[in-house]
């Protein structure tokens, strides 16, 4: 696990690259490039970044296609069940034929499924909460051939786990993935995201989730880490 910059709202090389799930080296030339790459300055130090500055940031070269970069839709009751049809509407594709055989996206739908039944015919139909399927749609953003978990299924855990700190303080997702062991906010699996304790909307539509961290290491206790 990187060294931890003293300031919890400050991120020093290693950490950042944790969290964007790239290499030290791949984020020193998207720095050195930042005028074309949009990658965060520097904060006042000259040395760190500021933690929500790189949480936010998205690498351009591993962007999702074009296809997918559409609006994701947002709208509707997030605990709505829907089909692979309007799953593949809410991700931004144009087409349903757009999931199937190996697509990254499809798989972790699979994966995810909140219901499961069969056909007359004896086939598996599968539905997803929108919240759920909001949650994939983010997951995929920033995941390329230089992530340091390709090769990985999505939302695998790949750091040592964390159980310091004050049971009771909240922390966000990028904290609420370094304690669970994951190396960016977006591998956090839909299961970590509904057990959050405090929930909120942005003013984007965009959920803010916080855990308390003794409610993350429950998590841990149960999976065993």
């Amino acid at each position: 696990m990187p060294t931890r910059s003293p300031d919890p709202d400050l991120v020093n090389r290693a950490e950042a690259a944790a969290i964007l799930g790239i290499s030290v080296s791949r984020l020193d030339r998207l720095y050195h490039d930042r005028s074309t790459t949009g990658f965060p300055s520097r904060a006042d130090d000259g040395r760190s970044w500021h933690r929500s500055d790189i949480t936010r940031y998205r690498p351009p070269a591993e962007q999702v296609t074009r296809s997918a970069q559409a609006s994701i839709d947002r709208s509707g009751d997030p605990d709505e069940l829907v089909d692979a049809a309007t799953a593949a509407q809410i991700l931004g594709y144009r087409e349903r034929s757009a999931l199937h055989g190996n697509n990254p996206v499809w798989l972790r739908l699979k994966e995810c499924a909140d219901d499961v039944s069969l056909t007359p015919g004896g086939r598996s139909r599968r539905r997803w909460k929108r919240s759920t399927v909001w949650t994939i749609a983010e997951s995929r953003i920033g995941r390329g051939g230089t992530s340091a978990t390709a090769g990985r299924p999505a939302g695998t855990p790949t750091g040592h786990p964390d159980r310091s700190g004050d049971p009771d303080e909240l922390v966000g997702r990028a904290e609420a993935a370094r304690v669970l062991g994951y190396s960016h906010p977006n591998a956090l699996p839909p299961q970590a995201l509904d057990r959050a304790d405090e929930q909120s909307t942005g003013p984007s539509g965009r959920r803010r989730l916080r855990w308390r961290r003794k409610t993350l290491w429950t998590m841990l206790d149960e999976r065993g880490a």
